[in-house]
């Protein structure tokens, strides 16, 4: 595809204090960021090497997540499908989606460890440094609120995440996240390449950029 059929494209990596942003404007065919490359993300130990691609397929701009570091995660601009084995970010969290296997009963008909199985297929699991797993939070069919103060799952000491931030909301077929106009933004983290419209946000370790297209 001839590149005057192909938008410009710049990233601008986004000041949450209100300082001066930074424009790096697209060059060729492939922008790649991380710790080295087009985009350089210094002192992150999160971010590896090289973490995002930029690429034309034909007129269109798309993103991979090329391995390394905590991945790739873009900001939700509408409802999105979570598959299992997803992962998430609200404010400073990790969070992966796990399905959660019925509790097997006992030779003796009772459940197994004397708990009653109450029917979670999904939960969340808190990712902390190091890939370590933290907390666990079943999901229950139906929604399932995000938030700092308010929710089924909160956080409270978590100043980056609202007050109420998302909901996940468990259908018989699928699981759907949604932002619910939070200050920070949700972030879902990229799987297979995909299309990159005007004004995505990216979130590469704790940086967020912003692609823009004219």
């Amino acid at each position: 595809m001839p590149a005057a059929n192909r938008p410009r494209v710049a990233v601008r990596v986004v000041r949450a204090d209100g300082g001066p942003e930074s424009v790096i404007p697209m060059r060729g065919d492939v922008m790649l960021c991380g710790r080295t490359g087009d985009l350089a993300i210094a002192d992150d130990p999160f971010v590896a090497d090289t973490q995002m691609r930029l690429f034309f397929s034909g007129a269109r701009l798309a993103v991979e997540d090329v391995g390394g570091g905590n991945g790739v995660f873009t900001r939700l601009r509408a409802e999105r499908e979570v598959p299992a084995g997803g992962e998430i970010r609200v404010g400073r969290q990790r969070l992966v989606v796990e399905p959660v296997p019925p509790l097997a009963p006992a030779d003796d008909g009772a459940t197994a460890w004397g708990s009653p199985d109450a029917g979670h297929r999904f939960r969340l699991v808190q990712l902390l440094e190091g890939g370590i797993r933290g907390g666990a939070y079943p999901l229950k069919d139906g929604e399932n609120n995000i938030g700092r103060e308010n929710g089924d799952i909160t956080f409270p000491s978590d100043g980056f995440v609202s007050g109420r931030h998302a909901v996940l909301q468990v259908a018989p077929e699928r699981l759907m996240l949604r932002d619910l106009g939070s200050s920070n933004g949700t972030f879902l983290r990229l799987g297979a390449p995909s299309f990159v419209d005007n004004g995505d946000q990216f979130l590469i370790g704790r940086q967020l950029v912003r692609v823009e297209l004219s």
